[in-house]
């Protein structure tokens, strides 16, 4: 008699451990595309704060080229984000881009905001 009560709390068990890591694996899929947007936005600013220096190229193209990127990726800002929102420091010499933004995740049954911040910057030799 004891041993098939110990059969099903380990069926129990099995299933609450399918529960949690299925809970873990959507909270992955939901969180990553946020992460992997912020690191493709943060890469172009990079490259044009690289470029800017090099180029001496103005502010208004650069932040037109961080915005084609932050369109392509499709990013779902709460606020939508504007143009106006890519922060450029240009001093001839040195180059600071910035941007602030909040992403909302929804888990269905839970959600929150994540805040980003990407920035870069690039100074000559």
């Amino acid at each position: 008699m004891s041993r098939e009560r110990q059969r099903g709390a380990g069926k129990i068990k099995a299933l609450f451990t399918l529960l949690i890591l299925a809970a873990m694996l959507l909270t992955i899929l939901r969180v990553a595309p946020a992460f992997i947007d912020k690191y493709w936005v943060e890469d172009e600013m990079r490259n044009q704060a690289r470029l800017a220096v090099v180029t001496r190229r103005t502010e208004e193209d650069m932040r037109q080229a961080i915005w084609a990127k932050i369109k392509e990726q499709e990013i779902k800002a709460t606020p939508a984000l504007k143009p106006e929102d890519i922060r450029i420091e240009y001093t001839g010499r040195s180059v600071n881009i910035s941007l602030k933004y909040t992403v909302i995740i929804n888990l269905y049954f839970y959600e929150f905001p994540l805040q980003f911040t990407p920035s870069a910057g690039d100074r000559p030799l």
